[in-house]
């Protein structure tokens, strides 16, 4: 198995580095760092799977919960990304950049469209009119790249603009007693209906990373659970 390298990004002669990568359990995160000396400061870590749909601060607000060590030895960086922030690193690689003088907005945008993505489909079973090409109601039962199943239906509300009709987790109902949950980061009630706002929605709120939308009328969600797409 090849062992992960951490590779910190940074200009000439600087002392600020920055990197995106993913965790064990799946999340991609941001974290920027400045070095002192033998002293190593975190000066910003967060998710990029959510919240990326927000604007201004509240785009960055999806801190991890079990980074609390942000100031220490430079020497101690990889373990405490282990012990904080569930990634296990063997070595650290110092890369020259000209995109770390990038804000944040841009310097994850161009991350995120630089890297060799495959294509990711996201199916959905429409029926109804059409509105600019997309049927006036969208389903379908996905899977979170957290591994958890979603059941989702969209429809086209005036204006422009969607609305989620419903969105829940279907999977675990031994412990739910049949109640329906809705995925916590789900904060968008009213979307621009298009492919793009669809995508967006389902990518930055509820933790998927597609590419693109295939629309079918042939798959009956209702007759089986299984997920169509995702992390299947």
């Amino acid at each position: 198995m090849q062992k992960s390298i951490l590779k910190l990004e940074t200009s000439s002669n600087a002392s600020s580095y920055r990197t995106i990568f993913k965790t064990r359990h799946g999340r991609t995160l941001f974290l920027s760092l400045s070095v002192n000396g033998p002293i190593c400061t975190i000066t910003d870590c967060f998710y990029t799977d959510r919240s990326q749909g927000r604007t201004g601060a509240a785009r960055y607000s999806s801190k991890p919960k079990k980074l609390r060590t942000l100031q220490f030895p430079a020497e101690n960086l990889l373990a405490v990304i282990e012990a904080e922030l569930d990634k296990k690193f063997y070595g650290v690689e110092f890369v020259e950049t000209e995109q770390t003088n990038l804000s944040p907005d841009k310097y994850i945008d161009f991350r995120a469209s630089s890297s060799n993505r495959k294509y990711r489909f996201l199916i959905m079973v429409g029926d109804g009119g059409n509105y600019h090409g997309l049927p006036m109601r969208l389903r379908t039962r996905l899977k979170t790249k957290l591994h958890r199943s979603v059941y989702v239906e969209l429809a086209y509300y005036k204006d422009g603009k969607g609305v989620a009709r419903q969105c829940c987790y279907y999977d675990r109902q031994y412990k739910r007693h049949g109640i329906k949950i809705t995925p916590p980061t789900l904060i968008s009630c009213f979307f621009p209906y298009t492919r793009e706002g669809v995508l967006n929605l389902l990518n930055h709120e509820i933790c998927c990373d597609f590419t693109h939308i295939i629309v079918t009328d042939g798959i009956d969600v209702d007759a089986n659970t299984t997920p169509l797409c995702g992390a299947v």
